[in-house]
């Protein structure tokens, strides 16, 4: 195989449409050839503005015919962000997909991205999905429960009795959550002792990082 070499232009956020949580895309085209010599390539690190803070792991992307419905059609290809993968040359719409949970989850497009055989299209998608892990800690009459405290997570001034949580997660675990405002319900259920909590108003940041918080239930 050749080695790789830069093509002299770079694109910018305003060569390409964006739209959804894809707020920024950085990309250039290099000589590169897959292992099927007719098709082209494609390379996207995912971003989260917030620091930035690579969020790839958590990133799939996929390539859709231009103007393709997702409610009704599905992609043509599905690669996870930073991987390399071979696409027909062509012009491609490209949407991203963060998750990370049951709450944490951004979908965004790069649209008329033209592909071509052998070359690389690499780039660098930054998005909006702003987050925290967290971690809350329960005790019982001073003592350390966590291992048995459930938590059901609420948006902020929800009706608990008739709707169905966000996420529901044990307090041992980090628990990841978009940035917003959460009411949070414990329970407490071992040798027929029981206990509750809730934690109302309690704000998500968005920096990626990890928050603590530590809770008394009560009998």
């Amino acid at each position: 195989m050749p080695p790789v070499a830069e093509r002299a232009t770079d694109l910018s956020a305003v060569d390409l449409p964006i739209a959804g949580a894809v707020k920024e895309v950085k990309a250039k085209v290099l000589e590169k050839e897959a292992d099927d010599k007719t098709k082209g390539l494609i390379r996207i690190k995912a971003l989260e503005t917030n620091g930035p803070v690579d969020v790839s792991e958590n990133t799939r992307w996929e390539v859709w015919k231009p103007g393709a419905d997702p409610e009704e059609q599905k992609p043509e290809i599905t690669s996870w962000a930073s991987n390399e993968q071979a696409v027909a040359p062509g012009t491609w719409d490209i949407r991203l997909h963060y998750e990370d949970g049951p709450i944490c989850k951004a979908d965004g497009w790069v649209r008329n991205v033209v592909i071509e055989a052998g070359k690389l299209w690499k780039a660098e998608a930054v998005l909006a999905a702003p987050m925290q892990y967290v971690r809350v800690f329960a005790t019982l009459d001073g003592k350390d429960v966590a291992d048995n405290a459930h938590v059901d997570v609420f948006k902020a001034g929800a009706d608990q009795e008739e709707i169905r949580p966000l996420a529901s997660f044990w307090s041992t675990q980090k628990q990841a959550l978009a940035a917003g405002t959460y009411d949070l319900r414990f329970a407490y259920d071992k040798n027929n002792v029981k206990a509750k909590g809730a934690l109302k108003g309690f704000a998500v940041g968005g920096d990626h990082g990890v928050q603590k918080k530590t809770i008394a239930l009560v009998k």
